[in-house]
């Protein structure tokens, strides 16, 4: 479940950062592309390589997860898990970026479908839409369920999760569910202006119904999860019930996400700057967690880690990620940025330095795979 949460949250968190401007034209579809991928796809890249080099050093790992030339041409190509949805890439985490790859390039056409279904049919026919996006997603899934008995193959699972094409409606739902949080959280003389002002005025702040609703489809949400049968292995979680959190709970997340921005329990919790600042280097957390922990288990030959090495790894994960964050990726991805964008470009030059971010425009670009969160954590 928690990557269907991050799948419909990066379409939420594109659509909030770059929908207006994509529409009015203030943005290139060239730059888009630069600025949602660019960052990530290098950051990608790198944890790739660690991951490599360590496969390489351990003979244990090197006898056991070395893949083939081909099919780490595929991993760095974002090609692998269409051909094969199992295949092992390093930095195994990083299949969702590969199944992302193809919902980003498709969005700036979904906020075409988007908006032209707001001009036509306004707030229900978004709400027909997620719901047909959820149908689309989900449907198939939950038949194949119902009619073999209530269990999966392998295979379906792992086509349906892994495979990139079976998160482009998820995707697609949370972009729909930013949309219809812009048309109720943002006041038609705040819309040109754009969400701080909204903000100001007081629209994602305070409880309503909408916050009280938010929170229940966090609560209830995590309740499904936690009050379902624990599968006893592996094969269970891929083939019983619990396959059907892949895509089945995305309704309620995007409903969580939408309606946060009228206030809320929760949505005032994220928000508290200590889950801000946690938050800043989450996705690099994400991605550099496997080579971290491949170290350790090679170097204390238990699994899993006793407590005490285990919060030696994480507290030296997130200090490695913030390292990374702080100091090295801002000149990389300048660099990267400008050669790609080219001196033509009016993106990231002419956008102010954000200096809680180390990146330039980062909170409005939404350039990480989670968002970044603003001074006020608004976003988080």
């Amino acid at each position: 479940m928690a990557v269907d949460v991050f799948v419909v949250m990066s379409g939420f968190v594109t659509h909030w950062a770059y929908g207006d401007r994509l529409q009015k034209g203030e943005l290139r579809i060239r730059q888009f592309y630069v600025r949602r991928m660019a960052g990530i796809v290098l950051t990608t890249y790198i944890a790739m390589v660690l991951s490599l080099i360590v496969v390489i050093m351990v003979p244990e790992f090197r006898n056991s997860f070395m893949p083939s030339a081909l099919t780490l041409l595929g991993c760095f190509s974002f090609l692998a898990h269409w051909v094969k949805p199992s295949a092992w890439c390093p930095a195994p985490p990083s299949w969702t970026i590969e199944v992302l790859i193809p919902s980003w390039l498709l969005y700036p056409f979904t906020r075409r479908l988007v908006d032209g279904v707001d001009s036509r049919a306004g707030t229900p026919g978004l709400v027909l839409l997620i719901a047909a996006l959820h149908a689309l997603s989900f449907g198939p899934l939950l038949l194949l369920f119902l009619l073999q008995g209530f269990k999966l193959t392998w295979v379906q699972y792992a086509t349906d999760f892994f495979w990139p094409p079976s998160q482009l409606a998820d995707f697609a739902i949370g972009v729909v569910a930013a949309a219809l949080a812009q048309k109720s959280a943002i006041p038609d003389n705040c819309r040109e202006e754009g969400h701080r002002e909204a903000e100001e005025t007081g629209a994602l702040h305070g409880y309503s119904w909408q916050g009280l609703l938010a929170d229940l489809s966090f609560f209830g949400t995590a309740a499904v999860v936690i009050w379902m049968p624990p599968p006893a292995n592996r094969a269970e979680c891929e083939t019983n019930e619990n396959a059907l959190l892949t895509h089945g709970l995305a309704l309620p997340i995007a409903a969580w996400l939408a309606l946060s921005v009228h206030g809320g329990l929760v949505a005032r919790i994220l928000s508290h700057q200590a889950l801000v600042a946690l938050g800043k280097y989450s996705f690099e957390v994400y991605l550099f967690q496997w080579p971290l922990v491949a170290l350790f288990h090679h170097v204390f030959q238990q699994w899993p880690l006793p407590l005490d090495v285990f919060m030696a790894f994480l507290l030296l994960l997130w200090l490695l990620s913030g390292v990374y964050v702080e100091f090295l990726a801002p000149p990389l991805v300048r660099h990267l940025r400008a050669s790609l964008e080219g001196s033509s470009s009016t993106g990231y030059k002419s956008m102010p330095q954000n200096p809680k971010d180390g990146l330039p425009g980062a909170v409005e670009d939404g350039d990480g795979l989670f968002a970044r969160a603003d001074a006020t954590g608004s976003v988080s």
